[in-house]
């Protein structure tokens, strides 16, 4: 049992970055077109507010748990639009052009 809230104790910033992915995937409901990418878009918010609560709090001097928990909502937030535009970025790119340009190409 003492396992138990050892994890959840660990995880607690990790699951306000969760609540702050499901809330920003809301607005990139364009990019979410599968399940792969709807998993990665939330894992990627919940693990940039797991990891980067306790560094962002501590330089902003936030020490109030509801505060620090904010914070990790809104890291949430941030890591989502981080891989919205990551996969804007990678439907945009003309690759195959970027790749007969490095590489040369036959131009049929």
């Amino acid at each position: 049992m003492e396992f138990l809230n050892c994890l959840l104790d660990e995880l607690d910033w990790a699951f306000a970055g969760l609540m702050g992915a499901i809330a920003a995937s809301w607005f990139h409901q364009d990019d979410l077109k599968n399940r792969k990418a709807w998993l990665i878009y939330l894992c990627t918010g919940a693990a940039c507010a797991h990891y980067l609560t306790s560094m962002v709090s501590s330089y902003l001097g936030v020490v109030e748990p509801r505060s620090v928990a904010g914070v990790g909502f809104l890291l949430g937030t941030f890591g989502d639009s981080l891989i919205a535009a990551v996969i804007r970025a990678i439907k945009a790119a003309d690759l195959l052009s970027m790749i007969r340009s490095r590489f040369g190409g036959g131009g049929r």
